[in-house]
């Protein structure tokens, strides 16, 4: 304690050198990014412009300087710079994303925000990562909360919050044109033109990316690991200043994704593929952002947007006979009426059932009357599609009510709704309506407090509240000791509260769909598994305490958190068509601490380290999977003179899943003038230094190292 008092006393005397620094710069459009004095202002935690020495909160900032020495090409990388945060592809192509993350797969406690508008899926709690339509190099920053901010933001920024902010148009000029290539498929298009006027400007992109994911002669479940993808893109971001006080933007975007999936290990049991899986997704936003200057102390803010998701697996397959272990008529016997009855009389035990099978009367008799048929095997196609609709509308007053008082207050009205037959058996929506207001005073000049909370309801969860307390000591300028006190809901999702599934087979031959009463005993036909909810689901529960620090000494610039965080009615068991385990059993316990630290020796320099250590104990080991005990990261970026840059990274992680994520990085990129024309060439490797698989076996690249090369064009 003693030498940190005399770290702060003595930078209390350095502000010179803040002032000096002017590294890394901010747009000057958007609302949060650096002061004059360079101290990075933020404006995520409380919805309110401060200095991230005053937030009530921790945050990482990753800003276009980062962006640049990070080489990622898709936005889920970036977040290996963030201090206890895991981003990786776990499930083949599909990424995850996820802070102080337990479950491996089903990441579902994180809030993304992209221009502040939701990208988190309302039917099936989830963020696709591959169907975000925006390209890394269109990205102006990232803030990222580092705890519950459901005070601020409501349900599910429950561990935390990603707020994306996209570059504005009118620091977007010309046309760009790029292509990037390189192994494992690597295959990347993109188009980006900005257009400006005297009231405002446009920026829109197009674009491809394409890769063969993870090595493809590995076999999984006896099959080829199939993860390639192809993604296309789509997005518009338009500011128009309709006057001095008034500003009006419009956003819009889509994507289609095609992704290769892995085969179904609980559909194994019972078929063989006659066409492996295949994911077609596509989606669509339209966001309108109204702005209005009321005076220097008091803004007003509408934002309304409406978005649609389409997720589609389709295979083919051909259900084995249960006594030949074959194709064959009598394959159909796992979807009949009888088998499901039996199913129901054993509480939808599978094991239970089957076990049942060969001694049940009525289900014999409908195998007997399928394998003397003479009909064909029951090969048919099988497919998964669920759409998701949002329509949202907020307003955000924000208003300096004295010098050492603001207030930001605001309402939401919302309507999520999810179609699918496999997983709902129908349509089904949630209706919510929220209030939130966050409160700043300064009582003594060295000394803040923040009080925030939301308060939410909604047709499934009822009533929920979220608070956040928090008391920062600013000892000198730049400096921040914080103490923080939140609790946070995850609200049950749509198919959790009204989970109801239905498998159907598709395409089935002529012999089964003009007789499927006199083989199957039903008209439409259903696999015998179904699984169905209660819908008694409880919103699942945070409580955090935080002891943090953040300062700027001169060249320095250092974050510190102290956490105990502390999860309960956690829904952590399986929950899908197969297995629905669902229930609030589980709690998880968090402890430990985090920091990052940056330093810019010189204008050309930057070095940033992050670390964690996160000490966890879960009820189940649903949720020990891929929380990683120590973690961190070291990025180097170098300027050269005459347009060159060489940047390089390493990234650990010990262990996800007991596997030891190693990797390292390292890229050079050289820009070029030709008069009004700029041409950028770019060079980089990744390299895995354990050799480890990713989370799980299967999860292993065909070459430890991958490198791309990548030319731009801007005219």
């Amino acid at each position: 304690m003693r030498s940190l008092l005399l770290v702060l006393v003595m930078s209390a005397t350095s502000q010179g050198a803040v002032a000096a620094l002017d590294w890394p710069p901010a747009s000057e459009h958007e609302t949060a990014g650096a002061s004059a004095s360079g101290m990075p202002v933020v404006l995520t935690p409380a919805r309110l412009r401060q200095p991230q020495s005053e937030v009530p909160a921790s945050v990482t900032v990753i800003d276009r300087s980062l962006i640049e020495a990070s080489g990622a090409r898709e936005i889920y990388q970036l977040f290996r710079l963030v201090p206890g945060m895991a981003a990786l592809n776990v499930d083949g192509n599909v990424p995850t994303v996820a802070y102080h993350p337990t479950q491996a797969r089903d990441t579902r406690r994180m809030l993304v925000l992209v221009d502040g508008r939701s990208v988190y899926q309302p039917g099936l709690s989830r963020v696709l990562w591959n169907d975000i339509p925006l390209e890394v190099e269109d990205i102006e920053r990232i803030e990222v909360t580092r705890g519950p901010n459901a005070a601020a933001y409501g349900a599910n920024a429950f561990t935390g919050i990603i707020n994306i902010i996209s570059r504005h148009p009118e620091d977007v000029i010309g046309t760009t044109v790029s292509a990037r290539g390189g192994n494992n498929g690597v295959r990347d298009v993109r188009l980006t033109d900005g257009r400006r006027w005297s009231g405002g400007g446009l920026r829109l992109t197009a674009a491809r990316r394409a890769d063969e994911g993870y090595d493809d002669d590995i076999l999984y479940l006896g099959h080829p690991l199939r993860d390639a993808r192809d993604v296309h893109t789509f997005n518009l971001r338009l500011a128009h200043h309709l006057n001095l006080r008034d500003t009006l933007e419009v956003f819009a975007g889509g994507a289609r994704t095609a992704l290769q999936r892995p085969v179904d290990a609980g559909l194994l049991t019972f078929v063989d593929y006659t066409r492996l899986p295949e994911e077609d997704n596509r989606s669509g936003f339209l966001q309108l952002r109204w702005s209005r200057e009321m005076s220097d102390q008091h803004q007003l803010r509408v934002q309304a947007y409406g978005q649609y998701t389409r997720a589609g697996t389709s295979q083919g397959v051909c259900t084995l006979d249960p006594l030949t272990g074959l194709p064959g008529p009598g394959g159909g016997v796992f979807y009949s009426r009888e088998l499901r009855d039996l199913y129901e009389a054993n509480n939808r035990d599978l094991d239970a059932t089957l076990a049942a099978f060969p001694s049940d009367p009525a289900v014999i008799n409908r195998y007997g009357i399928l394998a003397g048929s003479g009909a064909s095997p029951f090969c048919h196609g099988l497919g998964v599609e669920v759409e998701e609709q949002r329509a949202d509308l907020e307003i955000e007053d924000t208003l300096q009510l004295h010098r050492r008082v603001r207030l930001v207050s605001g309402a939401n009205v919302r309507q999520d709704r999810a179609r699918s037959q496999v997983f709902l058996r129908g349509t089904h929506q949630n209706n919510s309506q929220a209030l939130f207001s966050n409160l700043e005073l300064m009582p003594l000049d060295p000394v803040r407090v923040n009080l925030g909370g939301f308060y939410q309801w909604d047709e499934i969860n009822g009533s929920e509240f979220s608070p956040r307390a928090a008391l920062i000591w600013t000892p000198a300028p730049g400096h921040g000791v914080r103490l923080v006190y939140s609790r946070a809901v995850r609200s049950v999702d749509i198919y959790e509260d009204q989970a109801d599934s239905s498998i159907q087979p598709e395409r089935l031959p002529a012999d089964y769909r003009q007789n499927a009463v006199a083989l199957l005993g039903w008209a439409q036909p259903e696999l015998f598994l179904t699984q169905r909810s209660d819908g008694k689901l409880k919103s699942e529960r945070i409580r955090s305490r935080e002891l943090g620090y953040f300062g700027r000494m001169g060249q320095f610039e250092i974050d510190v958190r102290f956490f105990n965080e502390h999860l309960t009615d956690l829904i952590s068991r399986p929950v899908n068509p197969f297995q629905f385990e669902a229930g609030n059993a589980d709690k998880v316990d968090h402890r430990g601490w985090e920091t990052q630290l940056a330093w810019w020796p010189h204008r050309r320099h930057l070095l940033r380290l992050t670390a964690a250590r996160v000490l966890t104990e879960a009820s189940t080991g649903f949720e020990r999977r891929l929380i990683a005990r120590n973690s961190g990261s070291l990025l180097w970026r170098y300027d050269f003179a005459d347009g060159w840059l060489f940047s390089s990274a390493y990234y650990l992680a010990k262990d996800y899943n007991d596997y030891r994520y190693e990797q390292a990085t390292a890229q050079l990129a050289k820009r070029y003038h030709l008069g009004p024309t700029e041409l950028e060439l770019r060079a980089m490797i990744e390299h895995n230094l354990s050799g480890d698989p990713v989370v799980f076996d299967e999860n292993l690249y065909r070459d430890n190292s991958r490198y791309w090369f990548a030319v731009a064009l801007n005219f």
